[in-house]
C-alpha cells in the first residue's frame, strides 16, 4: 500500500466514523427532546454536518469499491442516503414544513 493509498484509507475511515457517531448522537438526542417536559433545556445537534460528512465519504469511497471489482447499483442513491437517514437533515425540514402547512 501506498502512502497516498493509506491516508486515503484513513480519511474514509475517519468519514465513516464521524457520519455514524454523528448520527448516533442526533438520535439520542432527538430521543431526548421528544421525552423532554415543555420548556425544559434540550442540548443542541451537530446541524446537518454528519449527513454531508457521510455524504462525501460515500462518494469517495464508491471508487475505492469499484477498483476491487464491487459495483453498488444507483450510486446516487447511496450518497444521497445519509441525508435522508439522519434525522436532523432532510427529515426535520419535512417535519418543519407539514407542521406549517397544518396550521
Amino acid at each position: 500500500m501506498t502512502g497516498t493509498g493509506l491516508i486515503a484509507l484513513i480519511l474514509i475511515s475517519m468519514g465513516w466514523l464521524f457520519f455514524l457517531f454523528g448520527l448516533v448522537l442526533h438520535y439520542q438526542l432527538l430521543l431526548r427532546s421528544l421525552r423532554a417536559k415543555p420548556g425544559e433545556r434540550v442540548a443542541s445537534s451537530l446541524g446537518f454536518v454528519p449527513s454531508v460528512v457521510g455524504s462525501l465519504t460515500v462518494f469517495f469511497t464508491l471508487p475505492q469499491l469499484a477498483k476491487h471489482g464491487v459495483e453498488l447499483p444507483w450510486p446516487w442513491l447511496w450518497i444521497l442516503l445519509p441525508l435522508a437517514v439522519d434525522p436532523y437533515c432532510l427529515p426535520l425540514f419535512v417535519l418543519l414544513l407539514v407542521r406549517k402547512l397544518g396550521r
